[in-house]
């Protein structure tokens, strides 16, 4: 009996989710065009990035968030690209050094792209299984990165309930550094935590990461259009 109305309730989500996209893309509507959001799903192929209970790989979970993120975006009337869109890393064969040249591969494609903004999907680990929840991140000096990190994280907070974190301000990352248009890189939670792990593998619950998501970045867009 539990089980069948834990399932009703998470239909019943969706389908608000459903019509609360709607009501959104209605209201951005202005915005929608040839405008290009790129998505990067984090590791994939032979780097699987962080590991969780019971072997979970960050790449499969931030792939999963990726496509779910991806469809909310596109049906606002966005045009969307992924830096990858199945288990492959963006490095030759032969490569000497392959997540050198994968993470320069994938600024290289945000750049040319001339995109109006791009996000990186992460998960987290930490030594300790205690600490959860999600945070996102910006470049230094940078406002519309700023403004889209914070966006989003106000999104998570209010959806996921799962963290009482800000964005926040990180270097000595590449991709964030190097690549042009404003971007944020989002930590969707903590692999290392048993209880958000297992959330991070439900897909009810990859939808509701993707939709926060999905509602900050309108915010952000919706802000810079003022």
């Amino acid at each position: 009996m539990e089980k069948r109305l834990t399932k009703i309730i998470n239909v019943l989500f969706l389908i608000v989710l459903f019509v609360l996209s709607y009501t959104l893309v209605t209201a951005k509507i202005n915005y929608k065009g040839e405008n290009i959001i790129y998505i990067d799903p984090g590791h994939g192929g032979p780097d699987g990035g962080a590991v969780g209970i019971d072997g979970l790989y960050e790449k499969d979970i931030v792939l999963d968030i990726a496509k779910k993120l991806k469809f909310y975006l596109n049906n606002a009337g966005y045009n969307v690209l992924l830096t990858r869109d199945g288990d492959y890393d963006l490095a030759d064969d032969n490569s000497k050094n392959k997540k050198r040249e994968d993470i320069h591969n994938r600024v290289r494609l945000i750049n040319e792209a001339n995109c109006m903004l791009y996000v990186s999907i992460h998960a987290n680990k930490y030594s300790s299984p205690k600490i959860y929840g999600s945070q996102t991140f910006y470049r230094p000096n940078d406002e519309k990165a700023k403004l889209l990190s914070e966006e989003i994280m106000s999104a998570l907070k209010e959806i996921l309930r799962n963290t009482k974190r800000e964005a926040k301000a990180i270097t000595g990352k590449y991709l964030i550094e190097q690549a042009s248009p404003p971007g944020s890189l989002v930590e969707v939670g903590f692999l290392s935590n048993p209880e958000e792990a297992k959330l991070l593998t439900d897909p009810y619950y990859q939808e509701k990461v993707a939709y926060a998501i999905y509602v900050g970045i309108l915010s952000y867009i919706e802000k810079i259009n003022k």
